[in-house]
């Protein structure tokens, strides 16, 4: 399997096709070795697995290892630990870059693993001292390879971790750091502060040879421009996207010509909004809430889009909704179904265009459940057994094999998931 962009995995095939018959049936297995704190899973080539899980100032620290996929024992591990107990725990993720290598990010330390030899180099990010340790939750690469990622800070006095933090993030007025990193000599390009705390993840595109980063503010969507030595702030491109009472937005996307994102990372007594705004002409915008009637909401995960469909799925795990939106460039947004689903996860697309699925978690009293459902019309396609007894945050990774993988949070185990015919 391959991807184009972290949901979106067009090279995949469908669940039935995955399970050669028409009712499908999903099997479970566990790893060997626990993985406490686990948040994503990567592939590299078809024997390899790697998984990341993310507490860098307690235990061993944050850590990357390696676990053979087919008996799903573990090759070797290596950690990341900041040099202080009271930085701030805050999940980072784990990427494979062109040049083969393993790019991980804990707290504000980077570090590159050669997962051949195990050769392995960690450098820190800049951060404001004692303002509790900073958190870069994330970061996305260039077509040139450069690696472009953004911290985030509590502020003094602040001991709140992992999601509860971000309220912390929020109060503090802290800015965050923006830095663009060589991958071979792991050298700083170019840093600049923002003019607002960043909560949410980054995006980046490039065109007409310049790179864009884009970036949701806790009140502002704000774009710079990477000269390949510095951050040049975009002042004629930034939009106010966060109304009264709603909350900072969870990520950007892009869209084709347009930069989509949504509010509500953190709890809101305002129905979530979804934006789209124009990358050529930030004053050209659509918007739209589609779950208009929630009473209290917050959706910890971006939204998935769909370029080559113009759709975009969004959900809310305290409305216990998920939608698809269709997107017209002339005509904004509209609804094309709506459904009962709790889920925290990020939703992945998979198979072509014209046979789109969606995968996600589904969380009930009983537990956490994978969920498989045709995008166009929201149909469920299949559905496993309970896998977790906790919500769980991070996306459901596909593998070689027709294989998913889910992280599993109590049991601490990564549970693979494969696709069988149903029985009679």
């Amino acid at each position: 399997m391959c991807s184009s962009d972290l949901i979106r995995f067009p090279h995949t095939c469908t669940v039935e096709t995955l399970a050669n018959a028409k009712a499908v049936r999903v099997l479970t297995r566990q790893s060997v070795s626990d993985y406490p704190y686990l948040y994503n899973l990567v592939t590299r080539e078809r024997d390899e697995l790697f998984v990341y899980g993310s507490q860098v100032s307690g235990g061993s620290g944050a850590y990357v290892a390696k676990i053979d996929p087919y008996s799903l024992r573990e090759s070797w591990r290596i950690y990341i630990q900041a040099p202080t107990l009271r930085h701030w725990n805050y999940p980072g993720v784990l990427g494979v870059h062109a040049n083969g290598k393993l790019y991980a990010i804990a707290g504000n330390l980077l570090a590159r693993i050669d997962p051949d030899t195990l050769a392995h180099r960690i450098v820190a990010l800049p951060e404001h001292p004692g303002q509790g340790g900073a958190a870069y939750n994330g970061f996305v690469i260039s077509p040139d390879g450069v690696i472009f990622a953004k911290s985030m800070e509590r502020g003094k006095g602040c001991d709140r971790e992992e999601i509860a933090g971000l309220e912390c993030v929020e109060r503090s007025g802290i800015p965050s750091f923006l830095v663009a990193v060589d991958p071979d000599s792991l050298e700083r390009l170019a840093v600049v502060e923002t003019p607002e705390p960043i909560i949410g993840r980054i995006a980046s595109e490039r065109r007409d040879g310049r790179d864009y980063v884009y970036l949701p503010g806790v009140t502002t969507v704000w774009r710079y421009l990477f000269t390949g030595t510095s951050f040049e702030l975009d002042a004629d491109w930034q939009v106010r996207y966060v109304p009264p009472g709603a909350q900072p937005g969870t990520g950007v996307g892009m869209l084709g010509d347009w930069v989509v994102l949504q509010t509500n990372f953190l709890r809101s007594p305002v129905p979530l909004t979804v934006w789209a705004i124009d990358r050529h002409d930030s004053s050209r915008t659509f918007t739209f809430q589609p779950f208009p009637e929630t009473k209290i909401s917050q959706e910890l995960s971006k939204a998935s889009l769909d370029l080559e469909n113009y759709q975009v799925y969004v959900e809310d795990q305290l409305a216990c909704r998920t939608a698809a939106l269709g997107f017209d460039p002339e005509k904004g947004f509209s609804l094309q179904w709506e459904t009962q689903q709790t889920t925290a996860s990020f939703s992945i697309l998979i198979a072509d265009r014209a046979h789109r699925q969606i995968v996600g978690t589904w969380y009930t009293l009983q537990g956490d459940r994978v969920v498989f459902r045709d995008a166009a019309t929201g149909r469920v396609v299949a559905l496993s057994d309970e896998v977790d007894t906790r919500p769980n945050g991070s996306a459901i990774s596909p593998g070689f094999g027709g294989r998913f993988y889910y992280m599993a949070q109590t049991s601490q185990k990564v549970v693979e998931l494969s696709l069988v015919p149903a029985e009679e």
